[in-house]
C-alpha cells in the first residue's frame, strides 16, 4: 500500500507531485483493480490506460538517462588522458635541467603553468590543447621526444573527447525529451484519477468513492526534545 501524508486517513489524496513514478503506478493499479471488481469497466479502462502510459514514460525516462552516464564517463576519461599527456610533457621539460622550468622552451610552452590546459572549461578544451600542440611544434625540434609523443597523443585524445561530447549532447537531448513526456504522462494521470474520483462521487457518493483509492496514513513526526528544567533556586 502506498504510504502518503494526509491530514485525514479517510480522505482520498493522490500521491504528491514529487513522488516517484512507482508510487503513482502502484496507486493507479489499486484503483484499477477496485474499479474492475465493482464492474465499472469504463472507469477501470480509463485508469488503466493512464497508469500504463505513466509506467511506460517512467521506464523510458530511466532508459534515456543511461546513455548520458556512459557518454559522461567517456568524456571524463578522454579529458583525463589529455591532462596526463600535458602533465607528462611538463614533467619531462621541467626535469631537463636545474633551471629548466624557468627557461625556454618550458616558459614558452607553459607560460601560465599546467593549469592553462588541465583546468580548461569544457567549451575551451579543444582550443587549449590545440594551443599546446602549436606551442610544442613551434618551440621544440621535430625530433624532440616530447614533441614526438605529445602531438599524436593530443590529436587522438581530442578525437575521443569530441566524440564523447557529441554523444553526451545527444543523450542529454534524448533525456530532456523523455522528461517532457514523463511530465505530460504524470499530468494526464493526475487529471484522469481526479475525474474518476469525481465520477465516483456522483455515482456512489463521497464515502463510497473514497474506498476505491488506497487509504493514506498520517506520518507522525517525532516529538522535539525538551529542554531540561532549570534547577530551582
Amino acid at each position: 500500500m502506498v504510504a502518503l501524508m494526509s491530514e485525514r486517513d479517510d480522505a482520498m489524496q493522490l500521491p504528491r507531485e514529487n513522488s516517484g513514478v512507482l508510487a503513482r503506478v502502484r496507486f493507479g493499479r489499486y484503483v484499477v483493480r477496485r474499479l474492475k471488481q465493482a464492474k465499472l469497466d469504463t472507469l477501470a479502462k480509463d485508469a488503466e490506460r493512464v497508469t500504463t502510459a505513466l509506467k511506460a514514460a517512467g521506464r523510458a525516462h530511466e532508459d534515456a538517462l543511461e546513455p548520458g552516464q556512459d557518454a559522461l564517463a567517456d568524456r571524463d576519461a578522454a579529458d583525463e588522458a589529455l591532462d596526463t599527456v600535458a602533465q607528462n610533457a611538463r614533467a619531462n621539460l621541467a626535469g631537463r635541467s636545474k633551471n629548466a622550468a624557468r627557461e625556454e622552451p618550458y616558459v614558452l610552452i607553459f607560460p601560465e603553468g599546467i593549469s592553462e590546459y588541465i583546468a580548461a572549461p569544457v567549451d575551451e578544451e579543444e582550443a587549449r590543447y590545440r594551443k599546446l600542440i602549436a606551442r610544442v611544434q613551434k618551440h621544440l625540434p621535430a625530433k624532440d621526444p616530447v614533441r614526438v609523443g605529445v602531438v599524436p597523443a593530443i590529436e587522438a585524445g581530442l578525437k575521443q573527447y569530441a566524440a564523447a561530447l557529441k554523444d553526451l549532447h545527444r543523450a542529454e537531448e534524448s533525456a530532456d525529451t523523455a522528461a517532457v513526456a514523463l511530465r505530460r504522462a504524470s499530468t494526464a494521470w493526475t487529471r484522469q484519477l481526479e475525474r474518476i474520483y469525481g465520477a465516483l462521487i456522483a455515482e456512489v457518493g463521497k464515502s463510497a468513492a473514497e474506498a476505491f483509492f488506497p487509504r493514506t496514513r498520517t506520518r507522525r513526526e517525532p516529538p522535539e526534545p525538551r529542554e531540561p528544567d532549570a534547577p530551582s533556586a
